[in-house]
């Protein structure tokens, strides 16, 4: 406290003046200068409990400040902001987030100008408010599923730590383990903006390298029985490793627990780099010290039958050959395997086809038979039955064996004065034994012949085990596939395209080809087996 008593002070007046000897002598009388006694200040972490020790996330402290003879008081709040207080009390909101020591210093000012002061240490746990963009694209403010978006390049990737790519190693798309593209992740929001996290993973997880003994588990990359039952709450924070806005939303999250979104890597938190209504890319540093990352897109609903009446059907009810009025053969290899490289001959012997028990059988062997090392059989509606436009239902169950090729497919009518690909080709079903449970949806048209067809691809499961549905929606706008009413491939039809005019049905079984692939030298034989093929309009 200040003791001196200074009861004036001259202010000495210089006239200006050329000689600047002239000066005058003036008192002005200001009484005691005076410093604030007794300072005292309290600061209290609103929101602190047991288990919010630094509070509850808001940020706000009410500080209180009190001094004899004090005018105002001058805080600093020790994030570089100062504000004058007349009252002594402030309640003051901390904005960086985590969990932070501040000093707070309040100088208590009193007449004169003169002052005391005291400073007062917090730790404030500032919660990371979520811009409402990342919110509503990751939630749509309310539940949005996930699932990973195994037709893009990059779906999965790795790279260097400090890597925002995956300059390493990029999958191809459908490549990974199925057990990583059944996954569905469910982001869910609470009217508090409270973000919770639900991964159904129907069972299995998709581990890499070191996770495996993060979990406890041996092994290298592969699926595993993982549970990931229950909602996670998840844990924002800003993300600090983006050196530019422009590498990142620069918004990351923490999930408890076992910290599995679509694939685990050993860590619990992920960067977001890219979101958007649809799609979302994920980077996260895992046990290996390695950036991994994942695409996600959103998964889109299963659309029903559209409601249209039978127009045709085959059942294939009666046992014996196939219905003569309906099918006919394509018998022997065709010009270089169907133009494809296939390695079968087709026959129409019983051991290759047959409708028995309510299903059309083709089997395909092993045998030396016309100077090719396998059977098989293929027949098809030309010139019996066609249609244009509307939806076409098969329920089928697909062979095994490495160099399979099953296929339940259409062509246009006019191929014998055309040709293809000018006729155009809907492959309503491919499906090769090398790639277990992934099923294809193709058009063919001129420029996309071959290996350039628009294509569209899913994976399922049991497809060998099980009967499943395929399905095509065809209309003069659209040409649409799914299995079991599931659209997983939708291509724009056009009047310019060849997909306007009759087509007709072919079902075969080859084996090896272009498409097939690599025959197991193991494979003895296997039996594709069609339920039945019903039409709509």
């Amino acid at each position: 406290m200040i003791t001196n008593n200074i009861k004036s002070f001259v202010l000495i007046l210089c006239a200006s003046a050329m000689s600047f000897s002239a000066c005058k002598q003036a008192e002005y009388a200001f009484g005691d200068i005076v410093a604030p006694s007794n300072l005292t200040v309290t600061a209290e972490v609103q929101g602190v409990d047991a288990n919010n020790p630094n509070g509850n996330g808001s940020g706000n402290v009410v500080i209180s400040t009190l001094a004899d003879k004090a005018l105002t008081y001058k805080v600093d709040f020790g994030d570089g902001t100062t504000q004058m207080v007349p009252s002594g009390k402030i309640t003051y909101k901390y904005s960086l987030p985590g969990t932070k020591d501040y000093t707070i210093t309040v100088s208590a000012v009193g007449t004169g100008g003169a002052a005391s002061t005291l400073s007062k240490k917090v730790k404030v746990f500032v919660a990371f408010e979520v811009p409402a963009d990342i919110l509503t694209a990751l939630t749509n403010n309310a539940s949005k599923v996930w699932v990973n978006d195994k037709d893009a390049a990059g779906h999965v990737g790795v790279g260097p730590a400090d890597a925002f790519s995956p300059i390493w190693y990029a999958a191809d798309p459908n490549t990974r383990p199925a057990c990583l593209y059944d996954d569905e992740i469910t982001f869910t929001k609470d009217a508090n903006n409270n973000v919770a996290m639900t991964v159904d993973n129907k069972g299995q997880s998709s581990l890499i390298g070191a996770a495996t003994s993060y979990y406890g588990l041996a092994g290298g990359d592969g699926c595993y029985d993982v549970t990931t039952a229950g909602a996670k709450n998840l844990i924002f924070s800003g993300a600090t490793s983006a050196s530019t806005a422009a590498n990142s939303t620069r918004v990351q999250f923490t999930v408890p627990g076992n910290g599995i979104v679509n694939f685990a890597t050993g860590s619990n938190t992920y960067e977001i780099l890219a979101l958007s209504a649809n799609s979302m890319t994920l980077r996260t540093i895992g046990a290996d010290g390695n950036a991994w990352f994942t695409k996600l897109k959103v998964k889109q609903a299963e659309e029903p039958v559209t409601e249209k009446k039978l127009f045709w059907a085959e059942e294939f009810d009666k046992d014996g050959a196939p219905n003569p009025a309906v099918w006919g053969y394509d018998l022997g290899n065709g010009d270089n395997g169907w133009g494809n490289a296939e390695k079968q001959f087709y026959t129409n012997r019983t051991e290759n086809i047959q409708v028995k028990d309510g299903l059309l059988k083709i089997t395909a062997q092993k045998e030396n038979y016309s100077g090719f090392a396998y059977t098989s059989a293929r027949i098809q509606t030309m010139n019996k039955f066609s249609f244009t436009y509307g939806r076409v239902d098969i329920r089928a169950k697909l062979p095994t064996g490495g160099g399979t090729w099953p296929a339940l497919w259409m062509l246009g009518s006019n191929i014998q004065t055309v040709g293809w690909p000018a006729c155009g080709e809907i492959d309503i079903m491919e499906y090769k034994g090398n790639e277990p449970n992934k099923i294809y949806g193709t058009m063919h048209h001129p420029n996309h012949s071959g290996g350039n067809g628009d294509s569209g691809n899913t994976t399922i499961t049991n497809a060998s085990t099980e009967f499943h549905i395929y399905s095509v929606d065809w209309s003069a706008s659209t040409i649409k596939m799914y299995v079991d009413n599931k659209l997983y491939y939708t291509f724009n039809n056009t009047g310019a395209l060849p997909f306007n005019k009759d087509f007709f049905f072919i079902i075969n079984f080859a084996m090896g080809g272009t498409f097939g692939g690599a025959i197991d030298p193991n494979f003895v034989t296997s039996t594709f087996e069609v339920d039945y093929i019903r039409v709509y309009k």
